[in-house]
């Protein structure tokens, strides 16, 4: 991976994905704690991951169609820089709770998150993919993204531990102002394509090409199938921990810490095992995750729920960039920033059914009968991306010579272009 650290453009996208992480789960963290202390309400917290994650996904993508086509050294900036200003305003917020105001604020920053998400994407794939390292790239990305993951919340518990939820979302907005310089200062990222379309219609037209495309219609159904199969597992954790295995916060902290650790091990697996067919590698992560489910929900004591975890987490690691990666080489350039925009809204809505339906097994049957469920549909899963995906090649790579997709002349000339447990 030494070859794609070279490409400076790179270097300064990582960086700022990084930074981006961490700053995610520090405010995420920060604002889950603040809106929950103010309302004493488990629904104040789930309208607070509603207005942070499932309503953005939804308007994201249409925010991509109108920017997808300036130039990256300007919009990135500028939305990373929005985003700067918004933390300095929920900070504000913070010191006078709202909580109106503060959802606001939040589903604004969460719709600029999610587009800033897709289109750095984007233009890290338009960086690497020329050079012939779109897989190595992926794969230091995601060990960075496995790290940040584990990481990210403990860096987060400490600064609003020591310095409060105002200092927390302070410091979130220096990083953001920070990564805003980052990018500004940055050459080699792509330039924008001389054949530009009308913004209008551009997400409908995007969508048409994912429907005429088989295998990328595909592998989008499987991917948005695992999010919600397993995030099942997000609100029957804590329960496994506390009620079945007595084990207390500390337990289910350690059930956290193990699914990261393994998140960690299974991009390194990634790393060395890339050059092997996304059809091949998909299947064998599911069927991983879904035997770590498996172990998790018969687990006697926290060390064998723990070694679950761990083997879910290193599933986990391999399936979100095999997944990534082969959506990326079937999507010709042209369509990228809203392919991968739509990916990342499934990955941000998909676990709000995942969640509903965890907590309604957990609830009629107890933690252990819903980890067995997302364990049995994880082998299931497996199964069916067996199926789906046999007929892809290898890369599942786009043929350049295919025809161009007829384009409704009321509102354009030409086909235009488009990713948290996380399989992100």
């Amino acid at each position: 991976m030494k070859r794609v650290l070279r490409l400076a453009a790179y270097r300064r996208l990582l960086a700022a994905y990084v930074l981006n992480e961490l700053a995610w789960a520090v405010g995420t963290l920060a604002l889950a704690v603040l809106v929950y202390r103010r309302t004493g309400s488990a629904a104040g917290t789930a309208a607070f991951f509603l207005s942070s994650q499932f309503f953005p996904a939804l308007v994201s993508p249409a925010l991509v169609a109108r920017l997808d086509q300036r130039l990256p050294r300007s919009v990135l900036p500028a939305l990373y820089g929005a985003e700067a200003i918004l933390f300095l305003a929920l900070a504000w917020v913070a010191g006078r709770f709202s909580l109106a105001p503060l959802l606001a604020l939040v589903v604004i920053d969460g719709i600029i998150a999610v587009t800033a998400r897709a289109l750095a994407r984007a233009a890290s794939v338009a960086v690497i993919t020329p050079a012939g390292l779109l897989r190595e790239g992926n794969a230091l990305t995601n060990i960075c993204f496995a790290i940040c993951f584990m990481g990210g919340p403990a860096l987060g518990g400490v600064v609003v531990a020591t310095g409060g939820t105002s200092a927390a979302l302070l410091a979130n907005s220096g990083l953001f102002a920070l990564i805003a310089l980052n990018l500004v200062s940055a050459r080699g990222l792509p330039s924008v394509s001389p054949e530009r379309t009308p913004a209008r219609g551009r997400l409908r037209a995007a969508i048409r090409h994912v429907r005429s495309d088989s295998p990328l219609l595909a592998l989008l159904i499987v991917y948005g199938v695992t999010f919600v199969v397993f995030t099942i597992s997000i609100p029957v954790e804590v329960v496994l921990a506390q009620h079945s295995l007595h084990a207390g916060a500390g337990g289910y902290g350690a059930l956290l810490s193990g699914w990261g650790a393994g998140a960690v091990a299974g991009s390194a697996v990634y790393a060395r095992w890339r050059g092997r067919s996304a059809r091949s590698l998909i299947s064998l992560s599911t069927v991983v995750i879904g035997i770590g489910f498996l172990v998790m929900a018969v687990a006697p004591t926290l060390a064998v729920a723990v070694a679950g975890a761990v083997a879910g987490g290193g599933g986990n690691g391999v399936l979100s960039m095999a997944s990534q990666t082969a959506v990326q080489e079937r999507t010709p350039e042209r369509w990228m920033a809203l392919v991968v925009s739509l990916s990342e809204s499934i990955a941000q809505a998909a676990p709000g059914g995942g969640i509903l339906l965890g907590g309604a097994i957990a609830a009629l049957a107890g933690p252990r009968v819903a980890l067995g469920t997302a364990g049995a549909g994880g082998l299931a899963i497996a199964v069916l991306a067996w199926i789906v995906l046999r007929a892809a090649p290898a890369k599942l790579a786009p043929s350049r010579a295919r025809p161009r997709i007829p384009e409704a002349s009321s509102w354009s000339r030409r086909p235009a272009i488009p990713p948290r447990k996380t399989l992100a």
